[in-house]
């Protein structure tokens, strides 16, 4: 046992010691200004599994010094930094996280459950020296969860035993990617399998968020042409939308619902006749004071024309600046946006966060629902996906995470185009892709 001990201890110390010793060289380097070679040092240390290397890897990455600027790379090393407990590249990693779209921070983070330290077998032996689970008080399992999830890329926030919303729903998200009950609780049994987990092993995305090879592109606009009124052609239907760097913004300002139910509804226009009965469905499900939340006088509606099948998938990359707010975002049949078709239904502050509607012919129906809250509003792009196979088997994700799935067979038809209403709030739209 103490052979043992002394050569692990060995393994460790040879190996901390190299990685500070290029530490300090690269930090000369970075000092004088000599950020190639500052580069070059610390990746080496890096590589080894050396925290603060890997931070002032993120540091110039971020900065572009040395190196091109990639946010990506830059996060990633954060990321790596966080897991082995550096003080400042967890706050280092979310504020740049801010600057970065949903897609982008995806990326990152399954460059960081790709990455193994070099010589990462002789650090198995460290697993053998930890407590064990039977012996752990609650706080300190919760810390080690949080360990194991941050080791494998999820972000679970700080190593600090306080079990919050960031840790469970990284809990949630390992749990959906390795294909086990999806309740986000901290166990021993999920630490037993953490520890058991390689960076490896972790499930890529389902084949279910993956675009087919053979698909037709039916719409796809990132607005970076700054005109929404060609290639390809949006009609604004009411309300006003402008192109910024962004992306397509649109800002309602909340009005009291009572003032809303002032005015007339006119059979001439069945797309105000959905909005309606939308709006009456969203505050039928809230509690008793729902009908005392913020709704628009005048939504914001647009639309453009892009036949695509029954079968269809949607990304969406959408940014949602305040609270309370409501946006519909769909497909739609026949001349009318908002007449027939299929609403996601986004409401920022409220219970449920997210919802699925169908339309017919003005008359709205609840076919799924997310029972929870779903807070979008903390300044950086999030990834909406949407699919519907040829069943009518629907399903959502929101930047990776499962939030509805159900089957539907009301509309079989194709649909015509995609729509969005802002009901209420601060939106940009930076991305689209809708195909068969």
């Amino acid at each position: 046992m103490i052979n043992k001990t002394l050569v692990l201890s060995l393994i460790l110390f040879g190996s901390v010691g190299l990685a500070s010793a290029d530490y300090a060289e690269g930090m000369r380097h970075y000092e004088m200004q000599e950020y190639r070679q500052a580069l070059q040092e610390f990746s080496d240390a890096a590589k080894r599994g050396d925290p603060d290397s890997q931070y002032m890897l993120g540091r110039l990455n971020q900065a572009g010094n040395g190196t091109a600027q990639d946010f990506v790379q830059a996060h990633k090393w954060y990321n790596l930094a966080a897991a082995r407990g550096h003080r400042h590249a967890a706050e280092a990693r979310d504020s740049l996280a801010k600057r970065m779209t949903a897609g982008q921070i995806a990326e990152a983070q399954r460059a960081t459950r790709g990455w193994q330290p070099e010589e990462a077998r002789s650090s198995q032996a460290t697993w053998e020296s930890r407590s064990d689970i039977e012996n752990l008080s609650d706080r300190e399992s919760v810390a080690e969860i949080q360990r194991e999830l941050n080791r494998l890329g999820y972000d679970a926030g700080p190593v600090d035993g306080a079990m919050g919303n960031r840790t469970r729903n990284a809990i949630r998200q390992y749990q959906v990617e390795m294909g086990i009950d999806r309740d986000g609780r901290a166990s021993a049994h999920l630490l037993r399998r953490l520890r058991q987990t390689e960076k490896e092993d972790v499930a890529a995305p389902s084949e279910q968020q993956q675009p087919a090879a053979s698909a037709r592109i039916a719409l796809q606009d990132n607005f970076d042409d700054g005109d929404y009124r060609r290639n390809p052609s949006w009609t604004v239907l009411s309300g006003d939308f402008e192109v910024d760097l962004n992306g397509l913004r649109s800002v309602v300002e909340p009005q009291r619902a009572a003032d809303r139910a002032s005015r007339g509804l006119s059979s001439d226009r069945p797309e105000e006749i959905g909005l309606a009965v939308l709006g009456m469905i969203l505050e039928q499900r809230g509690n008793g004071r729902q009908a005392e939340k913020p709704t628009p006088m005048e939504p914001a509606q647009i639309f453009v024309n892009a036949p695509v099948d029954n079968a269809f998938r949607m990304e969406v990359d959408l940014a949602s600046r305040q609270q309370p707010g409501s946006l519909q975002l769909g497909v739609f049949q026949g001349n009318w946006p908002n007449a027939t078709g299929y609403r996601l239904v986004y409401s920022a502050g409220s219970q449920p966060g997210l919802s699925l509607i169908r339309l017919i012919s003005g008359s709205a129906e609840t076919v799924a629902r997310h029972d929870g809250r779903l807070d979008l509003e903390d300044g950086r792009f999030h990834s909406i996906v949407w699919s519907r196979d040829e069943s009518g088997q629907m399903q959502v994700h929101v930047d990776g995470r499962h939030m509805l799935g159900v089957q539907d067979n009301g509309l079989r038809d194709p649909f015509q185009g995609f729509v969005l209403a802002n009901q209420g709030g601060d939106y940009t739209l930076g991305r689209i892709r809708l195909e068969d």
